[in-house]
C-alpha cells in the first residue's frame, strides 16, 4: 500500500451531491430507530428463555441457538445489504428488507417447535440487519467530520441502549404475555420500523456516485476497505467492545434469575440501571465530541471497560458467589461505556470511506454480530453459566478490543485527518 493510496482512502469524504438532504429531527429519529429495532428483536425475549425451553420441550443449548441464529443472520445480512445499498441506493434495499423482517417476525411468534424457530430467527436477523447497516451508510451520506461524529454518537446512544433496554421490556412483559407474546411485540416493532422506512427515509445516495454492480467491483470495494489498516483496527475495537457487553447480556438471564434468584421484574430493574448508565455516557459523548477528539474519547472508554472487566474477573476468583451489591456497580462500570466505544469507532472508521460507506458499514456490523454469535455459547463452555465464566469472556473481549489500537495508532498508516490528528 503506497502512502498516496492510503491518503486518498483516508480522506475519502466526497459525496458528489447536487442537493444535500438536511438531517431533520424526524430523519435522525428514524435512523436511530432503524439501528435499534434489530437489537430489540435480539434481546427482548431473553427473560423468556427458561419458559421457552419448557414449553418447546428442548435443551438450553437449542434455545441459545435461537439467539445465535439471529446473530449469524445479522452478520451475513449486513454483508449483503450494505454493498447492495452502494449499488442500488439506500431506500429500495431498505424497504424490501424491512418488509420481510415483519413477515418473519410474525412467523416466529407462531413457530411450532424450536427448529422452525431457529430457522425463522436466522431469516429475521438477515432481513433486520438492513436497518442497522443502511442507517449508518445514510448517516455517512449526509454528514462528515465532527457533524458525523455527533450524529453517530447520538445514534450510538440508541444502539448502545437497545441491547440492555430490551431485556427490561421483556422482563416486564413476560409474566403478562408470555414468550410468544414478546415475539408478537417484536413483530409489532418491526412493523412500525417498516412504516417509518416507507414514509420518512429518502434516497441519500445519488446515482452518479453509486458503485458498479457485479462481483468484481464488489470485491474491489471489499479489498479497499479491508486493506485499510486503521479501519481494521477500529473494527476490532468496535467488535470486541460490543462482544464484552454481549457476553454479559447473553448470560444475564441465567446468572440473575437462577443463580441470584431474581424475579422477572427485579431482573428488568437491574437492566434498567445499565440502560440509564448507557444513556448518560452516550449523551456525555455527544457533548464532548466537538471539544475532545473521538480517538481520545475511545481510549478513555476502553480503559474504563478494561478496568471494570478485570475487577469483575478478580472478584469472581476470590468469591464463589459475587455479592449482588458488588456485581451491579461492577457490571455498570464495565458496560455503560459501550455507546462511547461504538460511536467513536464507527465515526473514525466510516470517515475513512465515503463512496464505499455501505461496504464499510457492512463489515463493521457483520463482524460485530459474528463475534457476538460466538460469544453467546462461550459463556456456557464449562457446561453451565456462572459469574466467573461470564467475567472471563468479558475480560478477554475487552483486551482484544484494546489490542485493535495497535493498528490505528501506528503512525505510518495515519494521514492528515482532523478527526485523527487531534487524538
Amino acid at each position: 500500500m503506497t502512502q498516496q493510496a492510503d491518503s486518498n482512502r483516508a480522506t475519502d469524504t466526497s459525496t458528489s451531491r447536487q442537493t444535500p438532504i438536511p438531517i431533520r429531527p424526524q430523519l435522525f429519529f428514524v435512523l436511530a430507530f432503524l439501528s435499534m429495532a434489530s437489537p430489540l428483536a435480539t434481546d427482548m425475549y431473553l427473560s423468556g428463555l427458561p419458559a421457552m425451553q419448557r414449553d418447546l420441550g428442548t435443551s438450553a443449548t437449542n434455545i441459545q441457538f435461537t439467539l445465535s441464529a439471529f446473530m449469524v443472520g445479522m452478520a451475513i445480512g449486513q454483508l449483503c445489504w450494505g454493498p447492495l445499498s452502494d449499488t442500488k441506493g439506500r431506500r429500495r434495499p431498505l424497504t424490501i428488507a424491512v418488509t420481510f423482517f415483519v413477515l418473519t417476525g410474525v412467523a416466529a411468534a407462531v413457530a411450532p417447535n424450536v427448529w422452525v424457530l431457529i430457522a425463522l430467527r436466522f431469516v429475521q436477523g438477515f432481513c433486520g440487519s438492513a436497518g442497522l447497516v443502511i442507517s449508518r451508510a445514510i448517516a455517512r451520506d449526509l454528514a462528515t467530520g465532527i457533524q458525523l461524529a455527533k450524529l453517530l454518537s447520538l445514534m450510538g446512544v440508541v444502539m448502545g441502549i437497545a441491547p440492555v433496554a430490551a431485556p427490561v421490556i421483556g422482563g416486564v412483559l413476560i409474566d403478562v404475555v408470555g414468550w410468544r407474546g414478546i415475539l408478537w411485540c417484536v413483530a409489532a416493532v418491526s412493523a412500525l420500523m417498516a412504516v417509518c422506512a416507507y414514509l420518512l427515509v429518502p434516497e441519500t445516495l445519488p446515482r452518479n456516485v453509486r458503485t458498479a454492480g457485479g462481483l468484481r467491483p464488489q470485491l474491489a470495494s471489499l479489498r479497499s476497505v479491508l486493506t485499510d489498516i486503521p479501519f481494521v483496527g477500529y473494527m476490532i475495537s468496535a467488535v470486541f467492545g460490543f462482544a464484552a457487553v454481549f457476553a454479559y447480556i447473553s448470560s444475564s438471564s441465567v446468572v440473575l434469575q437462577e443463580i441470584y434468584q431474581l424475579s422477572s421484574l427485579n431482573y428488568a430493574l437491574f437492566f434498567g440501571i445499565n440502560a440509564l448508565g448507557m444513556v448518560v455516557v452516550g449523551f456525555i459523548n455527544s457533548r464532548l465530541v466537538a471539544r475532545v477528539t473521538p480517538l481520545r474519547l475511545l481510549t478513555v472508554a476502553q480503559c474504563v471497560m478494561l478496568t471494570g472487566t478485570t475487577t469483575v474477573f478478580v472478584v469472581s476468583l476470590v468469591s464463589e458467589i459475587v455479592p449482588l451489591g458488588a456485581l451491579i456497580p461492577l457490571v455498570l462500570f464495565s458496560t455503560a461505556v459501550n455507546p462511547m466505544i461504538m460511536a467513536n469507532t464507527n465515526t473514525l472508521a466510516l470517515t475513512r470511506h465515503g463512496t464505499n460507506a455501505g461496504m464499510a458499514s457492512a463489515l463493521l456490523g457483520s463482524v460485530q454480530f459474528m463475534v457476538a454469535a460466538l460469544v453467546s455459547p462461550l459463556v456456557t463452555i464449562t457446561g453451565q453459566v456462572s459469574v466467573h465464566a461470564m467475567a472471563v469472556v468479558m475480560l478477554v473481549c475487552a483486551v482484544i478490543g484494546i489490542a485493535g489500537g495497535v493498528l490505528y495508532r501506528t503512525r505510518r498508516f495515519e494521514k492528515p485527518l482532523a478527526l485523527h490528528n487531534q487524538g
